[in-house]
Formats: structure tokens, C-alpha cells, sequence
């Protein structure tokens, strides 16, 4: 069966939101953000998993494995094409202004990671509270969550953290690991001709598949994006601006508000990570002030 790009975003961008949508403008109800986020980039791939089922694992041993750079960028610029044509972009001040902080955290990264990966920034135009980034670099940004920062600092942190996604390519690393369990679910459907049990265990399997990045992908994400924003030259203390933000919206642990706040769950401990993490650089650095940005002064 292959997966066609065109139905799974109507099936509904977490990532391609990928969402749990919180207004009209946004995909499917009741869909989560990773989830929606592995099935465009998925479908918009071409995955084809006929003659799986014929296959034993022993046979299919090496057929998946991570996708190369090369394959993340035609995947994510696919995708994003997706995504542009379900949301409206916008070009004024909000866009231009998001382009010059995504610039300056670009300008911070390794030269190798400026070679490999071409960070593009994008703003849609959304009440959902969100933020995400697709395999190659797209990123996109929901005004949603762009009104409610109220530094640029806050605004480097959350694009920080979605770039260092990128950056550790977290979704090439999940796709593998999907396609290994598919692989290992059509094999037992194969062999027990897809009973009513086992077609229990083959959705179980795909939920499992279609949860967000593990807490080790976040904190990963968390760390890579608060010394991306620090070498950059913003106040790390935005990273926290942004997490007392978004858990005053969704509470601690998220659930409203889009699907930033439950694809990336705000819990005290997490927040506590990133001021022990700030701590122990403050000998290293001297943090400028917080920059104050005014949303309403960029509209239009």
C-alpha cells in the first residue's frame, strides 16, 4: 500500500503540525501533532510497504534505515509545500522580524551544521500556540504562539530547540526505528494471516509508533537550543520566559492551547533542567538584557 501525501494532510500541520488543532483554520480534529507530523512527512516521502507482508525479517534486514541528509531536505521541502497550501504565510513585519532571529541562530552553528541543513522560517498565520520544524529545515511558526512571547530571547529559545531537532535529526532516527517495528508487525500478520488479535496488537503498535519525540529527544532539543540562543547572543533566560508562558496557558504538563504545549509537556522538573543548565554557564558568559518584543508593532 502506498500512503498518498494529499490524504493524510486532509486526514488531519507537530513536527507538518502536525496538531491537535485548537481553531477552524487548523487540520482534522482530535489528531496529534506528532502524529500528524510523521504522516505527511511519511506520505509525502511515497512510502510504498507493498510486498512487506511477503517478507520475513531475516529477508528485509537492512531495507530501512535512516534517511541520509540528502533525502531529510527533499522530504521536509515536500512537506512544506504541504503546509503552505493548508495555512496562510504572512509577509510583513512578524516574518521579516522571525527571518532576522532565525538568521543570528544559524550564523551560531557549527559550520558543518550550516552546511548540512537549510534553515528556512516561515510564519503562519494561526491562533494555535505553536511551533515546528521539518527534516531538512523548514521551520515554521504560528502567530498563535508568536504573540504570546514577549521577548526576542523567548522567541530564539523555542526556535532554537526546533532547529537543534533538525540539527540531531530526530526524525530520521524515528522513521528507522518505524519502519523496523512496521516491519516486524507485517511479518507477524503475515504469519497469522492478521487474526482479530494481532490486528489489535498491529494498532497498538501503530499508536506506539505515533508518539511524540521521547524525553531524551526533548531535553536534547532543550539543551542544543539554549546554547544555539547563547552563542547567538541572546539571554538564556528566555528559554524559561517561554516555558512559564506556555505552562500558564496549559498548565503543567499542557493539554490546550496546540499542540506545542502537549507535543512538548512544560513539567516543573524540565523548567528546573534549564536553570541548573543556565546556572552553571553564567561564569562562562555574560548575558545581555532581555530584548523586549512588541507583537502588536510588527502586524500589518
Amino acid at each position: 500500500m502506498t500512503i498518498k501525501a494529499e490524504n493524510l494532510v486532509e486526514e488531519n500541520v507537530d513536527r507538518v503540525n502536525l496538531c491537535r488543532p485548537s481553531c477552524p483554520e487548523s487540520a482534522s480534529a482530535g489528531v496529534s501533532r506528532r502524529r500528524f507530523l510523521r504522516n505527511t512527512i511519511l506520505g509525502t516521502a511515497g512510502v510504498a510497504l507493498s510486498g512487506v507482508l511477503a517478507a520475513t525479517p531475516a529477508e528485509a534486514g537492512g531495507l530501512f534505515a535512516a534517511p541520509s541528509v540528502s533525502d531529510q531536505h527533499k522530504i521536509g521541502l515536500q512537506a512544506a509545500d504541504q503546509i503552505l497550501k493548508k495555512y496562510k504565510e504572512v509577509h510583513d513585519q512578524r516574518a521579516t522580524h522571525f527571518q532576522e532571529i532565525g538568521r543570528r541562530l544559524v550564523g551560531a552553528l557549527s559550520a558543518t551544521d550550516r552546511k548540512n541543513w537549510d534553515f528556512k522560517f516561515h510564519v503562519l498565520d494561526s491562533k494555535e500556540v505553536n511551533a515546528f520544524a521539518l527534516p531538512g529545515g523548514p521551520m515554521f511558526l504560528f502567530t498563535g504562539l508568536y504573540s504570546q512571547v514577549s521577548s526576542d530571547d523567548a522567541l530564539a529559545a523555542v526556535t532554537g530547540h526546533e532547529m537543534t531537532h533538525v540539527r540531531m535529526q530526530h526524525w530520521a532516527k524515528a522513521y528507522e526505528k518505524d519502519q523496523e517495528r512496521q516491519l516486524g508487525i507485517a511479518a507477524l500478520l503475515s504469519i497469522l494471516r492478521a487474526g482479530n488479535t494481532v490486528q489489535t496488537l498491529a494498532g497498538l503498535a501503530n499508536s506506539a509508533i505515533s508518539l511524540k519525540f521521547s524525553r531524551g529527544e526533548e531535553q536534547q532539543a532543550d539543551d542544543g537550543g539554549l546554547q544555539n540562543m547563547i552563542d547567538a547572543g541572546y539571554n538564556p533566560q528566555g528559554m524559561i520566559e517561554l516555558f512559564e508562558v506556555l505552562q500558564k496557558i496549559a498548565g503543567n504538563g499542557g493539554g490546550i492551547g496546540g499542540d506545542f504545549l502537549s507535543d512538548h509537556p512544560l513539567t516543573s522538573t524540565r523548567i528546573k533542567h534549564a536553570e541548573q543548565k543556565i546556572a552553571s554557564l553564567q561564569s562562562q558568559y555574560r548575558f545581555p538584557a532581555l530584548t523586549p518584543l512588541k507583537y502588536s508593532s510588527l502586524v500589518g
